[in-house]
């Protein structure tokens, strides 16, 4: 079941698709979603059925039924499993009306499970997903998250990226910028400024820049620093769309945010700007050579004023050039 509310945490669920399939090849796994979700979810091979209901959160009596209705197990046994995110009464209530005969995962009701969880903040996000597969009786191994882009949604990327100029084999860098008005995760715009201007005098990069509608404007203050001819798609892209765009570029620059997570999906090599008052483990790629993860201090508390001036941007250009060597373009 997934219906979490936040990007990065459904993004961060994907691995458990993979890690069953590979602990039980002839399992059969359907997924009732709400939301974002579904798009996160859609094509997915793993997935035999992608079921829609409406999100337990705002009704779960018609979440319920929904599940109920479109369950294709409802004719045998099968497990309810919850994973980071879907820990909820009203998740609960609709998978305990599902016919399931057990439940595995974290939830605040855990009476009504054969194993519950609360999350372990020694691990990551990931981690703490894939330990539900011990409790169902098999080992697990690491595994990255993952969305899969259908060919129109390649095709209308590369369209895009057609009609804004960018020619055949030129670098394209995604810029990540802007993140939740609720986190201060902010970098001082005349740095990207800085570190745009870099990738086009050394590369010939063509900067994209990805986000949400509520973030265009503030972008489009940010593209008008740069004396150069950008592209923005913020608000103009569905998730899949965004993952297809971004499966297209060569290297990113990104803030700590859901955008970041959907780059992660696809592969994208990214510099990340981290702050210093959220812990790495939780949230992002360590020990990945693909990601280059800069945080430069440790805060316990997030100052109100907080900006990420800790890191510079000579650290964030050496890191660009790294994943520019590490990983070339493909031509």
């Amino acid at each position: 079941m997934q219906h979490a509310t936040a990007l990065g945490t459904v993004v961060h669920a994907t691995p458990l698709i993979p890690a069953l399939r590979e602990a039980m090849p002839d399992c059969r796994i359907a997924v009732a979603a709400s939301g974002f979700a579904l798009e996160v979810l859609r094509n997915n091979p793993g997935i035999e059925q992608l079921i829609e209901t409406p999100s337990p959160l705002r009704d779960w009596r018609g979440a319920a039924e929904a599940l109920r209705g479109n369950n294709p197990f409802r004719s045998g046994e099968f497990v309810i499993i919850t994973p980071v995110g879907n820990d909820r009464t009203k998740i609960v209530l609709q998978s305990l009306f599902s016919g399931a005969g057990a439940r595995v995962g974290f939830t605040q009701v855990p009476a009504l499970y054969r194993a519950a969880f609360e999350f372990d903040y020694g691990k990551s996000q990931i981690e703490n997903n894939l330990s539900i597969l011990p409790a169902l009786g098999h080992s697990t191994h690491h595994f990255e998250p993952q969305m899969f882009v259908g060919a129109e949604d390649v095709e209308w990327a590369e369209r895009m990226l057609a009609e804004r100029g960018v020619q055949a084999g030129q670098v394209v860098a995604a810029f990540v910028t802007q993140t939740s008005v609720t986190q201060r995760k902010g970098w001082r715009p005349e740095r990207f400024q800085a570190a745009a201007e870099f990738l086009i005098q050394r590369y010939g990069a063509h900067i994209v820049f990805v986000g949400t509608a509520s973030e265009s404007a503030a972008i489009d203050e940010l593209r008008k620093r740069i004396p150069h001819a950008t592209s923005s798609f913020a608000g103009k892209t569905n998730l899949l769309q965004m993952a297809a765009l971004l499966s297209l570029c060569d290297v990113g620059l990104t803030l700590d945010t859901g955008t970041m997570h959907v780059g992660r999906t696809v592969g994208l090599p990214m510099t990340i700007v981290a702050p210093a008052w959220s812990p790495p483990l939780e949230w992002l790629p360590l020990n990945n050579p693909r990601y280059r993860i800069l945080k430069n201090a440790e805060l316990d508390v997030c100052p109100p004023d907080y900006v990420i001036d800790e890191v510079s941007v000579e650290e964030v250009t050496e890191a660009l050039r790294a994943l520019l060597e590490e990983f070339p373009p493909t031509l």
